[in-house]
């Protein structure tokens, strides 16, 4: 999955205390999966998500 921001600002700071993309990257983690964020190219901000897929596998 990915996700891109094509705002020219920075990304803002949680306001309800949430884990933000710390949270997001250990809940990936603990699903076998993995997160990737920073800077997109040509501006903005991206996050990328790959999680395993378990009914996809098993089709293999």
């Amino acid at each position: 999955m990915r996700v891109r921001d094509n705002g020219p600002h920075p990304p803002s700071p949680a306001k309800d205390g949430g884990h933000g993309l710390l949270g997001m990257r250990e809940r990936a983690a603990m699903v076998g999966g993995t997160l990737r964020t920073g800077p997109a190219r040509g501006g903005g901000f991206l996050v990328e998500a790959r999680l395993p897929c378990p009914a996809r596998e098993a089709a293999g």
